[in-house]
């Protein structure tokens, strides 16, 4: 492991050779994307000031039907502008940092347009104003709008150049500054994404993350010389200035945005990952010493994610990829971009309690779900979100023991309940009980009833259902579909109807009724054996066809009579999510009988007359149904010697499983 400090990387000649010349030759390697947009973008960072100032000259290809004549940009930083931003109304308010009722005023951050010019052909800038097509808010100024004297052809290309400032706003909402910490995102004017409907350019709202084309980044970046700078792609160069400062170069091509960091105190670890059917990756970990211990977790979290993503998926693309160890309360952790991201962690990070190792697989893997799959997170964030929350468990299956349950008092001291483990295939089940009915999984972000709506759906909701769906076709079988769907839709902005038919096509049949029960509905899952009784059948007697008779065995023995009984198991659909279970009925002597229901009815019951009584009876024995909220109530035993061990099992796992529920609430309240 090296310490590298500001040293720059070693560069591909062919590269090296084009950014001494001033121009970028294109990569050996075939062209992975449309390429709508070329960003050529020179700041200079002010620490003192908060500020990032500078130019850009922005490259946009029409690849549209049609002409275009107003160009939408995103200016995301004005959500902090002022309190009445929709970003801060969203919030009913209140402040974005947390104990704080009056916001101080280095809390603020912007993104101010100074000027705008197309520089590429004989068209001219006619004016600009502030849109906000998602709501009424005159105030909001994350939309702006650059209206062209004459519109641009359908396949021809328009460059303009852009002159802005950025103030960032103290570490909140995974951007913005902490003391001698800088996390640079959604910082430069980005356009907007283009359709034949139109432009799809949404106002920055509390509950929604981003949307852009993919294209080439070519973004120099002044700093002062003791800062370690980290950032989106390939460091090309790094050039001293007369006035103690230092130019990093930075260019990457085939993403849809662009991130940076700088501090000083960063400690700069690099190492090669490899692995014998996979392209190596340079992994640069940029680490806070407080953090240094963690060094090895961070690194192979990211390996685990590289190696398991690639293989079960489709292999990381680029050549580098940075993870970030965030300043503490900067608000910048667990985010991602691309080749670059942010985990996350604490001073004192118990080896049992996956963090940092969960947050980092989770944003590596959005590299897939979100970096190349580029799906629009404003109007379906669950199929970005919930992809890889269901991937990341995944491979945390399949590298780690299950992390165990967790609480921190007072913000940072760990308790760590040894004796709860978190499976990870159902680890969000918690969050999906507590508020899975508040709303539809299908939604467009800021539509959503609440913020824990909003997770809900998009995060934890969305990897139970494909955990379900998994146990459904088979791992075999999901990993397929998974890996059609990327491969078919990388470099592409996939919807979840292409989703919905990747995997019915992968399936072989249609799945229609298991998407419109979990993606389309917010009914719950809780099937429940209601009542499971064996009882003895009497003898003979009274009144039958044949005129009053004596029972039927009077003249046997006592006790050599042969018993019968009749059993009756009525299983129940407590919720409203309709599901076909399976219901397994064992009998003492070691029957098993299995019936088949389609679960459309509240209940279903099952009889037999049998000379053996029911031991036991589960309703999902195959525990295919994931999503069931309540899995303690899926089986009832008889009191017997075996059905009192039984019993005892279960209700040793119930306690374990309502005890992990109620620390989760208090963790929650809290």
């Amino acid at each position: 492991m090296l310490l590298c400090g500001a040293v720059s990387m070693v560069i591909p000649q062919s590269v090296q050779t084009a950014a001494e010349e001033g121009t970028i030759l294109e990569d050996d390697l075939s062209v992975l994307s449309d390429r709508i947009v070329d960003y050529k973008i020179e700041v200079e960072l002010d620490p003192t000031n908060k500020i990032v100032q500078g130019h850009e000259i922005l490259t946009w290809r029409n690849r549209s039907g049609k002409g275009v004549q107003d160009f939408c940009f995103h200016l995301y930083l004005n959500a902090f502008r002022n309190n009445r931003s929709t970003f801060v109304r969203e919030g009913r308010y209140q402040s974005l940092w947390a104990g704080e009722e009056k916001i101080p005023e280095d809390h603020w951050g912007y993104t101010q347009v100074k000027s705008v010019e197309v520089v590429s052909s004989d068209q001219e800038v006619v004016g600009s104003d502030y849109a906000h097509p998602d709501d009424d808010n005159e105030e909001d100024r994350s939309v702006l709008i650059v209206h062209v004297d004459k519109p641009l052809p359908p396949g021809e290309e328009i460059q303009f150049r852009i002159d802005f400032e950025s103030k960032l706003p103290r570490g909140t909402r995974r951007t913005g500054w902490s003391e001698d910490y800088f996390f640079v995102a959604q910082w430069f004017p980005k356009v907007g994404v283009f359709s034949e409907e139109g432009w799809n350019c949404h106002q920055y709202h509390r509950s929604t993350e981003y949307f852009a084309d993919f294209g080439i980044y070519d973004v120099s970046l002044t700093v002062p010389s003791n800062f370690v700078v980290g950032a989106t792609g390939m460091r090309i160069s790094q050039q001293e200035n007369t006035d103690g400062s230092m130019t990093h170069r930075y260019y990457q091509e085939d993403v849809h945005d662009f991130a940076w960091t700088a501090s000083p105190r960063f400690l700069k670890k690099t190492e090669v990952f490899t692995d014998p059917t996979l392209p190596e990756v340079e992994v640069t970990l940029l680490l806070l010493p407080e953090h240094k211990d963690l060094e090895e977790r961070y690194l192979a979290a990211t390996s685990h994610a590289l190696r398991y993503y690639g293989h079960w998926f489709g292999a990381y693309p680029y050549k580098t990829i940075t993870v970030v160890d965030p300043a503490y309360r900067s608000s910048s952790g667990g985010m991602e971009y691309p080749t670059f991201i942010t985990g996350g962690t604490h001073f004192w990070a118990p080896a049992t309690v996956l963090r940092p190792e969960g947050v980092t697989v989770h944003e590596v893997g959005h590299q897939w779900w979100y970096g190349m799959s580029a799906n629009n997170e404003f109007e379906e964030a669950w199929l970005d979100e919930g992809l890889n929350s269901w991937s990341e468990s995944k491979v945390q299956k399949h590298t780690y023991s299950p992390s165990r349950y967790m609480v921190r008092f007072f913000r940072d001291i760990p308790f760590v309940f040894n004796s709860v483990e978190i499976p990870f295939e159902t680890a969000s089940l918690s969050a999906v009980r507590r508020s899975g009915q508040d709303d539809v999984m299908i939604r467009r972000g800021w539509e959503y009833s609440s913020n824990t709506a909003y997770r809900t759906n998009s995060y934890s909701k969305p990897e139970m259902v494909l955990w379900t769906l998994e146990r459904w076709i088979g791992e075999k079988t999901m990993l397929e579909a998974m890996r059609t769907f990327f491969q078919r839709y990388k470099f592409k902005h996939p919807t979840t109807q292409n989703f919905i038919d990747t995997f019915n096509e992968v399936i072989g049949q249609d799945m229609s009724w298991f998407f419109d029960e979990t993606l389309f509905s917010s009914e719950l899952v809780d099937y429940a054996i209601g009542t499971a009784r064996s009882t003895e059948i009497p003898e003979r007697q009274g009144v039958f066809d044949n005129g009053i008779i004596q029972p039927l065995n009077s003249g046997e023995e006592e006790g050599t009579r042969q018993r019968e009984y009749l059993t009756e198991v009525v299983v129940q659909r407590l919720k409203g999510a309709r599901f076909p279970v399976d219901v397994l009925m064992v009998f003492d002597d070691g029957e098993k009988i299995r019936r088949s229901w389609d679960g459309q009815d509240r209940w279903e019951k099952y009889s037999f007359q049998k000379p053996t009584r029911l031991e036991y009876a589960s309703v999902d024995p195959d525990r295919k149904l994931l999503l069931d909220i309540n899995p303690t109530n899926n089986s009832r035993y008889r009191a017997t010697d075996k059905g009192f061990a039984l019993a005892t099992k279960k209700w040793a796992s119930k306690w374990l499983f309502w005890l992990q529920n109620l620390l989760e609430t208090i963790a929650f309240m809290a």
